[in-house]
């Protein structure tokens, strides 16, 4: 079911900028390159009187123009190379950096004529850095503006206010000749300052690489020409699903260091961690990144599937580059980039985490540390369970947002997982999965991450009728003795609450029984969860949500058994309405106190830094 919403929630993204920005382009098989000295072109062009170009603007072309010498573009260096400048030869240890290695991939070719809508991403550098000059690969974009291009945004690295950049489409290595077009055959474009458009997920201190892509809005040339009166109409922006990850003969175009001369190589792409797409095509070193993935590809032009980046920043090898998946994301960016409006503040806006539609069919939700970069960073991710049977993970980005999801299993079986939790049972890195079966199964997945998913399961409990009776689940540091998050404190329809310590792979050790049956009060909990409402006081709290409203936070449940009560909110508050609630941490200095909530509809909201006497303002993921 989820798996249809988003579907096509991506079919209609395509046509979405369509609709709202209809453009016309100058004509589908493109204009021919300037023929005149792209070096020498005359001062005082005036105003431009179709596009508005202005004194100002073309003063910046040139200004470009003479700055950027062929001798400076063929001397730039990748933005990945390694510090000394050596582009080809990078230290397999340094991220972002490819390695050599020759497979029997796909051969490329070098295209010394260059492509009309590919060219240098140039970076100036004003800040003393070693090597000031540096380069990306870029391609040009339809929009109605006729001004956008489109790069990696790892390209972009760095603190911006001390770099001047610029794009060379059709860029080729070769001699200036007057008369003739040379290195720059469409002129060079500057980059409009503050005309730059990067996910807001993508800067953080945990860039979020399911969004490694930026859009240029790009300043006229020397002549006065918009981008693509100069080159033809840019590339069409295309809309990847998630099941379309794979596809035939996709293009791939690329500068690598050196000579700088494109690269372009034609194969399938395959789907990688169901988030990227992955190709296999030999030689695209460093100075790649940025390049385009293109479907029916004409030689100038074609449908924009990708650009070289997200996984590894675009890959750890020569044979092997990747793209961050195309969906909503890339358009909600492009659209603000052809609008000229600022990147949201809060990509909680209903279009990295799907719609509201969707999220009514969520039935199970936990947090814990499963992607690997959460790990790395301590930061929780959210696990969904939905109606058709779908498990996802949400990986946290350390800034109360969450990255593209990752689909960890889609099988009918898993409508049947009917409390879930998380912990570190095993001591691993990854978090795991402990699951109670609607037939009293109690199932333990290892070690769950994007890689990993689902693959190390040990069946701690057969079927029986005890556990079909667990109502809820909570894995936490409940007073087990340790530093680990696996003691397991469950709530049974009878009102019965037990605590099992140091819960592994071999099963529950240790129970202790917390509140005896019959109870009137614990039948009615709806959601328990371990949090740190009280950072610093050892062990775990415990986070309830009870049917009539209120919520409460225990502190040392082992020691005092729920005598520490906190109460977040009263009975009859609007929580009564929620449908489920989970704790994480998800940002700022503080501990695992964030709360995220489900309410009718498919709203989906977070309240960031929550404390055992405040309850904070609410942040919105999903607009209802």
């Amino acid at each position: 079911m989820r798996a249809t919403v988003l579907a096509l929630c991506a079919s209609l993204a395509i046509a979405t900028p369509a609709t709202a920005l209809p453009y016309e382009g100058p004509g589908s098989s493109g204009t021919e390159p300037v023929t005149t000295d792209p070096t020498t072109v005359p001062p005082g062009i005036g105003p431009d009187s179709v596009h508005g170009v202005h004194e100002d603007q073309a003063e910046k072309a040139r200004e470009a123009q003479r700055y950027w010498t062929p001798e400076r573009i063929r001397a730039a260096v990748p933005v990945d190379a390694s510090p000394s400048g050596e582009a080809d030869t990078p230290s397999p240890s340094e991220p972002g950096q490819r390695r050599k290695r020759s497979l029997a991939n796909e051969p490329s070719r070098q295209v010394p004529e260059g492509i009309a809508t590919v060219g240098v991403f140039l970076i100036r550098a004003t800040d003393g850095s070693a090597t000031p000059d540096q380069f990306c690969t870029a391609s040009a974009v339809a929009s109605p503006t006729k001004s956008l291009a489109i790069t990696a945004a790892h390209c972009l690295k760095g603190d911006r206010r001390h770099h001047d950049f610029a794009f060379v489409p059709g860029y080729r290595a070769g001699a200036t000749t007057a008369g003739q077009a040379g290195d720059a055959p469409y002129g060079i474009f500057p980059v409009q300052e503050d005309k730059i458009w990067i996910d807001t997920r993508y800067p953080g201190s945990t860039p979020d690489d399911d969004v490694n892509f930026a859009f240029l809005n790009v300043g006229p040339n020397a002549r006065g020409q918009l981008l693509e009166d100069a080159v033809g109409r840019g590339n069409e922006l295309t809309s990847v699903p998630t099941a379309k990850l794979a596809r035939k003969a996709v293009t791939l175009v690329g500068y690598p260091g050196g000579q700088k001369t494109p690269l372009q190589c034609i194969n399938d792409t395959t789907a990688f961690q169901g988030r990227f797409m992955e190709i296999k095509c030999e030689g695209f070193r460093t100075g790649v990144s940025g390049g385009p993935f293109l479907e029916n590809f004409d030689g100038r032009r074609g449908d924009l599937v990708g650009v070289i980046g997200g996984y590894k920043t675009g890959g750890l090898f020569d044979h092997t580059s990747y793209t961050s998946q195309f969906d909503e994301d890339v358009f909600r960016l492009y659209r603000q980039a052809a609008t000229g409006t600022p990147s949201d503040p809060d990509p909680g806006t209903g279009t990295s985490m799907g719609t509201a539609g969707t999220w009514t069919h969520a039935r199970v939700l936990t947090t814990g540390r499963f992607h690997t970069s959460s790990v790395r960073n301590n930061v929780s991710d959210l696990i969904v369970r939905w109606s058709d049977g779908e498990l996802s993970l949400y990986p946290g980005d350390g800034a109360y947002g969450f990255g593209k999801d990752v689909q960890l299993v889609k099988d009918k079986a898993w409508q049947q997982a009917a409390v879930i939790t998380a912990g570190d049972f095993t001591g691993d890195a990854s978090d795991d999965l402990l699951v109670r079966w609607t037939d009293g199964r109690l199932t333990l997945f290892k070690d769950v991450n994007e890689s990993n998913k689902l693959t190390d399961r040990v069946e701690l409990k057969g079927p029986n009728d005890t556990w079909t009776h667990a109502s809820t689940m909570a894995a936490g540091r409940f007073g087990g003795g340790n530093t680990r998050s696996d003691d397991l404190l469950v709530t049974w329809t009878d009102g019965e609450v037990t605590l099992y310590t140091n819960v592994d792979a071999k099963g529950l050790h240790a129970e202790r029984q917390l509140v005896k049956p019959p109870d009137t009060t614990w039948p009615h909990a709806r959601d328990v969860s371990a949090g740190d409402f009280r950072p610093g006081t050892g062990d775990q709290d415990l986070f309830v949500r009870w049917s009539d409203g209120e919520v409460t936070a225990y502190e040392n449940i082992a020691a005092e058994v729920f005598g520490r009560e906190h109460r977040l909110m009263p009975a009859k508050s609007p929580w009564r309405d929620a449908l489920l609630a989970t704790v994480g941490s998800f940002g700022g200095p503080a501990g695992q106190n964030d709360l995220v909530v489900l309410w009718p509809g498919g709203k989906l909201t977070l309240h960031p830094d929550t404390t055992s006497t405040l309850l904070s303002t609410e942040r919105l993921l999903v607009r209802p």
